[in-house]
């Protein structure tokens, strides 16, 4: 037999959340959709087109893109080819908790255009110095590169030489219980690849830990923040567009 809660207790409850909430702002950290945004070089683009309906008298567009297009996550099966691997988790398969947490925004930046590896060393000095990561964070690592990001073709400078994580920091991260990790780059892998491969797609997604990609403003966000994203059900994406928000006491800078 299941109960139900008495209304004047959930109008209360709702009215603590909403009251808790409006000491907070919520911040975009997500870029704009618009034709000729960047992409990764072999990956498809991004179309939106009128499209006239004969008879309707409301507007639409065509909508053409990549479940990696903008700020998107990586679901496991983007980097799980064996259709029969248990760890092959799509895009529909996300929970809508599963980009939602604790934010850890580490300061790694700004990086040279001639791509840099952001190392374990790297990533144990910042905790060493703020906080250690703990398991169901969303870490953030801003490089500041989201400042080269702009229409194509300005906006290639944003596909030539970014800063991406190493296989050890990414190792790490997962071992330390983060759910996702997130950058402001085209890739969490650096741009040069520098004979590493895709070592920290690898060593995050078949683990089951997210990978978000494209995120824009890091800067703007205190070191710790509570963090949401959700990914849309696409049944079989191998990713996922999102609109990344976070939250932070209004007095902070955003």
């Amino acid at each position: 037999m299941t109960t139900t809660t008495p209304l004047a207790d959930q109008l209360s409850a709702a009215g603590l959340l909403v009251d808790t909430l409006d000491r907070y702002q919520v911040v975009d950290r997500s870029h704009r959709l618009v034709p000729g945004i960047p992409t990764f070089p072999t990956h498809p683009k991004y179309f939106l087109a009128p499209y006239p309906s004969m008879g309707d008298v409301a507007e639409f567009n065509q909508l053409v893109m990549s479940d990696h297009s903008g700020t998107h996550v990586d679901s496991p099966s983007h980097f799980v080819p064996g259709h029969d691997d248990a760890r092959r988790v799509h895009a529909h398969d996300l929970g809508v908790t599963s980009l939602i947490g604790r934010a850890l925004k580490l300061d790694l930046g700004p990086f040279p255009a001639d791509s840099h590896t952001i190392t374990l060393e790297d990533v144990q000095e910042w905790e060493r110095e703020h906080t250690p990561v703990r398991p169901g964070d969303v870490v953030l690592l801003n490089t500041r590169w989201s400042q080269h990001w702009d229409l194509v073709p300005e906006g290639f400078d944003y596909l030539r030489g970014w800063p991406g994580l190493s296989g050890a920091a990414a190792a790490h991260l997962r071992d330390a219980g983060a759910k996702a990790v997130g950058i402001d780059c085209i890739s969490i892998d650096p741009g040069d690849r520098s004979g590493a491969g895709l070592e920290a797609h690898y060593n995050l997604l078949p683990h089951q830990v997210l990978v978000l990609e494209n995120l824009t403003n890091l800067d703007a966000l205190p070191e710790v923040s509570f963090f949401v994203a959700l990914p849309l059900p696409l049944v079989g994406g191998t990713g996922s567009p999102v609109r990344a928000v976070a939250l932070v006491p209004a007095g902070d800078r955003a």
